[in-house]
């Protein structure tokens, strides 16, 4: 038995395992005691499907995880906005927005904790130090890999106001004030399937029925086509570039790892990988043999100063005109 696409190409070695983990997923919510990935029934399945990974890598060239979904840069965000894809005037890209800008600051997982995603997990409060209106993700309600772990974020996420044109908290109650009414409730659903078909000039933009999840998956996906960005960017990329940004203003990782949800703190390694600028200081580092590199010398040190807990309230830009 073989294991391809419907158009017959191959899978990454990756794919497999997640397709085996899968399988297990399915059998642990249907209460079965089978485990796969345990067994000892199912060792000469886990040994074939190493051996199909390993000819994956050595004979199709896979394994190099060129399709791995990628982070945003900050100038790929200016351009979403730019190309209309980001914005507050229209029902799907402002929800689309209300979307990126909390999982940004949340660290959500993707599709699966947006789905179930409440309108009273999201509270508006006062900031005590700044007195400024943040936003508060107070109910964490688990993924598909966090159900039966009972394991959570160390503290409720915030996103604070800045006083701009993208604040997260604007822009929130922006989105509130085109939602029917019905649909403030606590328990109704965040995202909601716009309506189409509403008179001009009618404030309400929603309906009474929630986003459907393929909707909610394709959020970036769509938004980055159409703004034309490179590579794969998917709804994961937020959460990556999330991560990244953080780690690149060297916040300390188990600070990181405490807003993402991480328990283990070898799982960021997977999410900071060299972006195009980094890879392009290395080859010139390398470039320059003896000479003094322009890149990293003593007038430009590589280490930056720790990010101070103020500072992570200014936008990025300004972070990095600081540090630098």
């Amino acid at each position: 038995m073989d294991v391809c696409k419907k158009d017959g190409g191959v899978y990454e070695p990756g794919s497999l395992a997640s397709l085996q983990r899968s399988i297990q997923r399915y059998l642990n919510d249907n209460n079965s005691s089978t485990n796969i990935m345990k067994d000892q029934e199912f060792a000469k399945s886990r040994e074939v499907l190493t051996a199909r990974k390993r000819d994956l890598v050595v004979n199709n060239a896979k394994g190099n995880r060129q399709q791995a979904a990628r982070e945003l840069t900050e100038d790929e965000e200016d351009l979403m906005f730019e190309a209309g894809q980001f914005g507050e005037d229209d029902p799907e890209v402002l929800q689309r927005t209300v979307w990126w800008m909390l999982s940004l600051h949340f660290g959500f997982r993707a599709r699966d904790e947006c789905r179930r995603l409440q309108w009273g997990d999201i509270v508006v409060d006062d900031d005590p130090v700044s007195g400024k209106q943040v936003l508060v993700w107070k109910a964490e309600r688990g993924s598909k890999t966090r159900q039966r772990d009972g394991h959570c974020r160390a503290f409720s996420p915030k996103a604070h106001a800045t006083n701009t044109e993208r604040c997260p908290v604007r822009i929130y109650l922006k989105f509130a004030s085109h939602r029917p009414d019905e649909m403030k409730k606590p328990d109704a659903p965040f995202f909601l399937a716009v309506n189409h078909s509403r008179a001009p000039g009618n404030p309400i933009w929603y309906n009474r029925a929630p986003l459907g999840k393929n909707k909610i998956g394709e959020f970036l996906t769509k938004a980055a086509k159409n703004a034309g960005l490179p590579g794969n960017v998917t709804n994961h990329s937020v959460r990556k570039t999330c991560i990244s940004r953080l780690m690149d203003a060297e916040v300390p990782v188990n600070y990181v790892a405490q807003l993402s949800g991480h328990k283990n703190l070898k799982s960021l390694d997977s999410y900071k990988t060299a972006s195009d600028e980094h890879q392009r200081k290395m080859s010139l580092v390398l470039s320059c043999g003896k000479k003094k590199s322009p890149i990293f010398s003593n007038d430009a040190p590589v280490s930056k100063p720790a990010v101070k807990p103020c500072e992570l309230e200014r936008p990025l830009k300004q972070q990095k005109s600081k540090l630098l």
